[in-house]
């Protein structure tokens, strides 16, 4: 196995594992296992980048996502180019989401780690919609809405590819339930779009995934492509006072991201990053409606990582959109413990 310094190992674990390790103390008992990789031996007996077997981590996070949209909308029609009949309204909407989160991470084998993630979901959308030439008063017309959760619970499975030489390829899956409220089970608001904010998407998925991780003295390049596929359901849409089963089918997703991590010292590492997403038309009934969209998704991410003790770590990241289609801005804390 080619040999890179401690800085790289712990980068390494940062980005794959969500945490690093502190060094370990001098006065630990020799037959104590070690919780986490702690030495270049270590690495070089065990070579795993995933959970170790038998260990067990437990990450807590707490992530903000704050997006906002302003829209103009024309009802009528022109009869000169500077002259509009009809009625222009501005939108002007703001939606934060606080998504409180459990993840279990348990390592099978060096190779082979399974993973459960469970989220609570708090949603909260303020509209403001003003008609301009409208009659009545001028003051906007404001909405709240709100509502928290159960979000959609995630299962996933990591299997390390290669142990002995880099760049490191780790496969993955992930399976995403419905457990979240659904967008097609909540009352709507005719004029503002939801009366109770969904916290799932209302159908299941399955993402599979292939991540490369490059140790290169004394920082790590990672990258990232992934398939999300959503499955096809029927959903009941209430219209014109009827209900009826239509078949939805969202669109897929293509996903990609890069980035590198790099180690100040033993404890602290941080990260730069770019990632894509691809978001195919979704099919109702069959077909393309005329009005569906496809979305490109761009964002810049950094995070730090800081290890508290050889079991725990502070992770904060922060992700800002560059497209209009991407959350204009998201902020999150996690903190992996980990048990033996």
């Amino acid at each position: 196995m080619t040999t890179f310094n401690n800085k790289s190992l712990i980068v390494l674990l940062a980005l794959v594992s969500g945490g690093v390790a502190a060094e370990e103390p001098a006065e630990t008992a020799p037959d104590k296992k070690p919780k986490r990789v702690q030495t270049v031996a270590d690495i070089f007996e065990q070579p795993g980048v995933l959970t170790p077997k038998g260990s067990f981590v437990l990450d807590t996070s707490l992530s903000f996502t704050q997006n906002s949209s302003n829209t103009v909308s024309v009802v009528g029609y022109t009869v000169l180019p500077s002259l509009i009949v009809g009625l222009i309204e501005a939108n002007d909407t703001d939606r934060t989401t606080l998504t409180f989160g459990l993840t279990g991470r348990y390592g099978i084998t060096n190779r082979l780690e399974v993973e459960a993630r469970i989220p609570w979901v708090y949603r909260y959308d303020s509209i403001s919609r003003r008609s301009v030439n409208g009659s009545g008063s001028d003051a906007p017309e404001l909405r709240t809405f709100d509502n928290s959760d159960l979000g959609d619970i995630e299962a996933a499975f990591k299997y390390q590819i290669n142990m002995l030489e880099a760049p490191y390829w780790i496969a993955g899956v992930r399976f995403k339930t419905t457990t979240g409220s659904s967008p097609y089970d909540v009352p709507i608001d005719d004029q503002f779009g939801f009366a109770e904010l969904p916290t799932g998407s209302g159908f299941p998925s399955i993402e599979p995934s292939m991540t490369m991780i490059m140790p290169i003295d004394p920082a790590v390049i990672y990258a990232n492509l992934s398939y999300i596929w959503n499955i096809e359901d029927d959903v009941t849409v209430e219209q014109d006072g009827e209900r009826t089963k239509t078949s939805i089918d969202l669109g897929d997703t293509i996903g990609f991201s890069a980035g590198m991590g790099f180690a100040v010292n033993p404890r602290f590492s941080f990260s730069l990053g770019l990632s894509h997403k691809t978001i195919f038309k979704s099919e109702v009934n069959g077909s393309t409606p005329a009005d569906a969209k496809l979305l490109q998704l761009d964002s810049i991410s950094m995070g730090a990582n800081y290890a508290i003790n050889r079991d725990t770590t502070l992770n904060v990241g922060v992700t800002a959109g560059l497209t209009a289609d991407a959350p204009d801005f998201q902020l999150s804390v996690r903190i992996p413990y980990t048990l033996k």
